[in-house]
């Protein structure tokens, strides 16, 4: 089978990574599959352009699981998505014997990519899938990356109109019943933008008003 590159980064292949794909694929709605899909590639770019050693196919995987806490596969939790997203990860990468070390990077990779100034102090894993995330919501960390890149990205896994408000839509309604877990994240904001009652400020205003043209 032919190796997918996109953007010059090669889409991991293995009999796991496949599985993995096409259990997210059906799981989650194509707007978060899509968002894993580019997340997963920013975050090589950015791993290669600081030099950052990282596996690949771990990074994928975490990607790719990174929002399936939101999912109705998780209506009656009452812990952060986050940690839902992690021990589901965690628990896939167990089922093809991974070590107890790659399992831990993907989790705490994925357990904390929503708490502000911690990330990048972690691991490389964690750091960079941070940063993917930043950059495809915000284009944060666009200036290190070639702009003829960035729009390869988004042509071979395209945002679908509307993405930003369905995107918090999508967020806020994994969260409503669990508003007690969001707290000291950027979830604590998702939910005050869908609370009329409470004034809006932060990573959502930031989101929305983003000149980031994707």
């Amino acid at each position: 089978m032919t190796t997918r590159y996109v953007a010059g980064i090669p889409i991991p292949d293995s009999a796991m990574a496949r599985a993995a794909t096409e259990l997210m694929r059906d799981t989650q709605s194509s707007l978060l599959f899509e968002a894993a899909r580019r997340t997963f590639v920013f975050a090589r770019l950015l791993g290669n352009s600081r030099d950052l050693r990282h596996d690949p196919e771990l990074l994928y995987i975490a990607a790719l699981f990174l929002r399936i806490g939101v999912t109705a596969l998780y209506r009656d939790s009452q812990q952060r998505y986050e940690i839902d997203s992690a021990n589901a990860a965690a628990a896939f990468l167990n089922g093809y014997g991974r070590s107890r070390e790659d399992i831990n990077q993907v989790w705490d990779a994925v357990a904390l990519h929503t708490t502000p100034g911690i990330p990048e102090h972690k691991s490389a894993m964690t750091a960079l899938l941070c940063a993917g995330v930043d950059t495809d919501m915000l284009g944060t960390h666009v200036q290190a990356l070639c702009p003829g890149a960035i729009s390869r990205i988004f042509r071979e896994f395209p945002r679908e109109p509307g993405f930003k408000i369905k995107l918090l839509h999508t967020l806020a309604q994994g969260q409503l019943h669990r508003p007690q877990s969001t707290f000291g994240t950027i979830n604590a904001d998702v939910l005050a933008f869908y609370d009329r009652h409470l004034k809006a400020t932060g990573y959502c205003e930031q989101l929305l008003a983003s000149t980031w043209p994707y």
